[in-house]
């Protein structure tokens, strides 16, 4: 297992579009509403993101105290800093708030998350702070016809005393 570098920086606001999504596994949940929130945004002519970040994930629940079914996640994409907050059923264009992250950075497939995870959440704890929010997957460097092996993952945790 690797060891990770955890460090802490401030992340801008960034204005996405968003799409809840519910139940493990992530791998088959996920994608499912990637698809939901690319269809949405067509429909909406909002534009994709052409640089990174590329897409995050936000996971709002402990998966060890929530029954798989119930675990809650919203996949979201950057937009246009212009475009216009909506709220439409399961999908959004919000706001993700300023905030202070402990982080680190998985290079290659997701083989490895949970002990990702558990290494950023132990270090969090560790050092005194607490998860203010979500947690984030921000995919640094991605693309459907990258090799796993090329891609880039920030595991950010918005912390607080």
């Amino acid at each position: 297992m690797p060891t990770y570098d955890i460090e802490i920086k401030k992340v801008p606001a960034l204005r996405v579009a968003s799409l809840w999504g519910k139940g493990l596994p992530f791998n088959v949940t996920v994608p499912k509403a990637y698809e939901e929130l690319v269809a949405w945004m067509a429909e909406k002519k909002i534009p994709f993101p052409s640089e990174s970040p590329l897409g995050l994930a936000l996971y709002y629940d402990d998966p060890s105290s929530v029954p798989p079914e119930e675990m809650r996640f919203k996949m979201a994409l950057p937009v246009p800093a212009e475009t216009p907050e909506i709220a439409e059923g399961k999908a959004a264009v919000e706001l993700l708030p300023e905030a202070e992250v402990a982080y680190l950075t998985v290079r290659g497939p997701y083989t490895n998350l949970e002990d990702a995870y558990a290494q950023l959440y132990g270090w969090v704890f560790e050092k005194g702070y607490r998860p203010t929010d979500a947690a984030r997957e921000v995919y640094v460097r991605w693309s459907e016809s990258m090799p796993p092996e090329e891609w880039v993952t920030e595991i950010q945790v918005p912390i607080g005393r």
